[in-house]
């Protein structure tokens, strides 16, 4: 299997390619360099990238799929959070779209996209009627929106919604690793946090890797979308509590009201049914493992 990665530095575009040399892929991997410094690298320029750029990278690298990886979570407003997120998916669509016989396109979703999901809804299916409340969930719902367009045409689009990623080297605004940063700071004695009560569905970057080379490999995608998820909920005051203790350390916990969001969603997890129905029912994430390696980093 030959894949194009795009967003190959990334947190998950790493643990991508790990996953793609652990399954025998031949990989290629999209940069912004202006040229190739490394085998399988290939040199698009700065972003934002247009559909020529990414026709030149299909017919240069053949490949059976293109694996989605780039974006970005925050983006420094909206405008760019959207370039980053919806005009580079929708560019890459209207790239493959005027192929004959083109390549399968994965694309990484987000369970931002949901919106508050009631309790009597969970575990959430990718049937639910997302209504994201942030620019990130719009504009991931946005590019969700225009692959699902794409594969009612006939363009053979998978959107894989991912869940909450946990493992080391995660993005530092996020709540774990804020927790790991503040607990191996040796001149910190007091933890700041937001809402520990709230829970969430947590999958191994490792485990959501693997399953994405899978769904990469079928010769068919089965549906338009599918949750990548654990399908368990874990708290987040029993994860800061569990890596505590493994640190060894005597830390105070002390709640910073300017980490709280309003109207945040008590507790989310998502059906893992369809994954399950093709046997790659994800693995919950292993937390006495990670969490020494989330605080070794």
């Amino acid at each position: 299997m030959r894949i194009l990665l795009t967003g190959a530095t990334g947190f998950l575009g790493r643990a991508l390619r790990k996953a793609a040399g652990a399954a025998g892929a031949t990989l290629f991997c999209a940069s912004r360099a202006s040229q190739s410094d490394t085998p399988g690298e290939i040199a698009l320029g700065p972003r934002p990238w247009r559909r020529a750029q990414f026709e030149a990278a299909i017919a240069a690298t053949a490949p059976d799929v293109v694996l989605h990886a780039a974006g970005t979570i925050t983006g420094k407003d909206s405008a760019a959070c959207f370039e980053a997120n919806v005009i580079l998916a929708a560019e890459l669509l209207d790239a493959v779209a005027r192929m004959s016989g083109p390549p399968r396109i994965l694309l990484i979703g987000s369970a931002a996209e949901l919106g508050f999901v009631p309790a009597a809804d969970q575990p959430v299916t990718e049937d639910f009627r997302c209504a994201p409340r942030t620019h990130y969930g719009i504009a991931k719902h946005a590019q969700t929106l225009l692959a699902l367009n794409a594969a009612a045409r006939g363009v053979p689009a998978l959107v894989v919604r991912l869940f909450n990623l946990v493992g080391p080297q995660m993005a530092g605004d996020l709540a774990l690793p804020s927790f790991a940063r503040q607990i191996a700071d040796p001149s910190t004695s007091v933890i700041r946090v937001g809402n520990l009560a709230v829970a969430r569905d947590f999958i191994d970057v490792a485990e959501a890797s693997r399953i994405l080379v899978a769904l990469a490999a079928l010769p068919v995608l089965p549906w338009p979308l599918v949750n990548l998820c654990s399908g368990q909920a874990w708290r987040l005051g029993d994860l800061l509590e569990q890596m505590i203790v493994a640190s060894g350390r005597s830390l105070r916990v002390e709640r910073d009201p300017s980490l709280y969001r309003p109207g945040e969603q008590p507790s989310l997890r998502g059906d893992t049914s369809r994954l399950a129905a093709i046997g790659l029912a994800p693995k919950w994430p292993d937390f006495e493992a990670l969490v020494p390696a989330m605080l070794a980093c």
